[in-house]
């Protein structure tokens, strides 16, 4: 089956030959064993071209859906008596990168010292299987269906300020108060301009003011902490800011949604373990 859908591929029996490191009188000879056996001719052979016949296509187009099944039993069968080995290409929002998987990485490659991560931080979508990533952590809804989404932890966006921007311009009680204020904040993409919160049992949106923007949270939480501006940011980034007073939460009667936070990774009949052992500490880690 292996040789006859390389030599549908390629073309050429020679071709095929080498791909697969074989001789090219031995897939001559194993091709027409095949035939004789099928009782029918799988190839059209001319001294400038090979093609496949009718019967030819749809033994190989059969054979690469059976091939696949067998590779993922060996997987399976291979796996679970195996330790998960090789390098993980792991993408994942800047923030969440930074504030909280990067510190958590370190405990999951000793508990599989066989394993080596390679983590890209950034906010762009990527293309999973175009760009080889094995998992990506994004905050949000799946939007393609090709993907497994599943959540890990969740964020809430809070209004924050420094004690000394607050000294300086009060405690604001309404979104119109708080947008004659200057603003610090994260805008990447679309992402950052709108907000949503609850006030008053209904779902109220907040339009980000532009006095000063960046596409890095830690940017502007260092800038929110000099006391230019407010700022809207992740829970998990200030809790122990707020926590020491090094900020303060404003508008605490606008109740911020919770925001999703997913890892994403393709769909395949058999998921890698390396994939599985990652998406489970993760859960693990975050899910609480």
């Amino acid at each position: 089956m292996r040789i006859a859908i390389e030599v549908a591929r390629l073309g050429s029996f020679t071709a095929a030959s080498r791909e697969l490191r074989l001789s090219a009188p031995s897939v001559s000879r194993i091709m027409g064993e095949l035939e004789a056996d099928l009782g029918v001719r799988l190839f059209n052979r001319t001294t400038r071209q090979l093609d496949l016949t009718d019967a030819g296509l749809e033994f190989v187009q059969k054979s690469s859906g059976i091939l696949e099944e067998l590779d993922n039993v060996r997987s399976v069968v291979r796996e679970r008596h195996d330790t998960p080995r090789g390098q993980l290409r792991v993408s994942c929002v800047t923030a969440f990168g930074n504030e909280c998987l990067a510190p958590a990485l370190p405990e999951f490659l000793q508990r599989f010292p066989q394993l080596a991560i390679s983590l890209e931080l950034g906010n762009r979508f990527v293309d999973l299987i175009e760009e080889h990533y094995d998992v990506a952590i994004r905050v949000g809804p799946l939007r393609d269906s090709s993907m497994v989404a599943q959540r890990i932890s969740s964020q809430k966006i809070l209004f924050v300020a420094s004690p000394a921007f607050c000294e300086r311009f009060g405690m604001p009680k309404s979104f119109d108060e708080i947008r004659r204020y200057p603003s610090v904040t994260q805008i990447s993409g679309e992402w950052g301009r709108i907000h949503q919160f609850r006030y008053l049992g209904e779902i109220v949106y907040f339009e980000i003011g532009q006095h000063f923007t960046m596409n890095s949270a830690r940017a502007v939480k260092n800038a929110c902490l000099t006391g230019y501006g407010y700022s809207l940011l992740a829970d998990f980034m200030i809790a122990k800011d707020l926590a020491e007073n090094r900020l303060v939460q404003l508008l605490p009667n606008y109740e911020p949604v919770d925001q999703p936070i997913y890892a994403f990774y393709p769909q395949r009949r058999h998921t890698p373990q390396k994939v599985r052992v990652f998406i489970d500490y993760l859960t693990e880690i975050f899910g609480s």
